[in-house]
């Protein structure tokens, strides 16, 4: 069972990113939907800037370390968001590969736990596997389902440094709410 503190943490950081990259959604839905005819488009939009890729070389370099192996890249997305007191960052990679959903749940658990993330919650819920880490000011989620055939791989990370930021679990003590993360209790 989770401890509050992680609870309202993670409640607090999809409110923040629910509301800052709900944009960002629905626009690389459009893009994709009318075949924007490039293998990458950058736009600005409210202040962020955004990339989304499509095909094999569309790894974000923050993400080359966790593509599966002989995994295939399909597309990702990057938006940042920068003002004076704070950095918004957040990348989703879609990957693509024929090995069983377990072998690839237990190849990122290893692989994010050697990487010093901190495994917070794995989750299996019929064919999808959800597995979610923090370390430092950054966290990761990977997401592993059933895809006709092959298992389908959504790896999101986000990264939020500056006055306003979401903080670290052992700030919670000292937090106040603000307009970017309002009080959730």
């Amino acid at each position: 069972m989770q401890s509050p503190g992680v609870r309202n943490r993670s409640v607090k950081i999809a409110m923040n990113v629910n509301r800052k990259y709900s944009s960002l959604a629905a626009i690389a839905i459009i893009l994709t939907l009318t075949g924007c005819g490039g293998k990458e488009v950058n736009f600005s939009s409210g202040g962020m800037s955004q990339t989304q890729k499509i095909g094999k070389d569309s790894v974000p370099k923050d993400l080359s370390a966790l593509v599966y192996p002989g995994a295939t890249a399909s597309g990702s997305q990057s938006a940042k968001a920068e003002d004076k007191d704070i950095t918004d960052e957040s990348q989703y990679l879609q990957l693509s590969s024929q090995d069983a959903i377990e072998k690839v749940a237990t190849w990122y658990e290893q692989t994010l736990k050697n990487a010093g993330w901190n495994i917070e919650k794995k989750e299996t819920m019929g064919n999808m596997v959800t597995i979610s880490g923090t370390m430092k000011d950054s966290e990761v989620s990977v997401t592993i389902s059933d895809d006709t055939g092959s298992t389908a791989i959504l790896i999101t990370k986000s990264t939020s440094v500056g006055v306003g930021a979401v903080p670290d679990e052992g700030d919670n003590e000292n937090y106040k709410p603000n307009k970017d993360v309002p009080p959730t209790d």
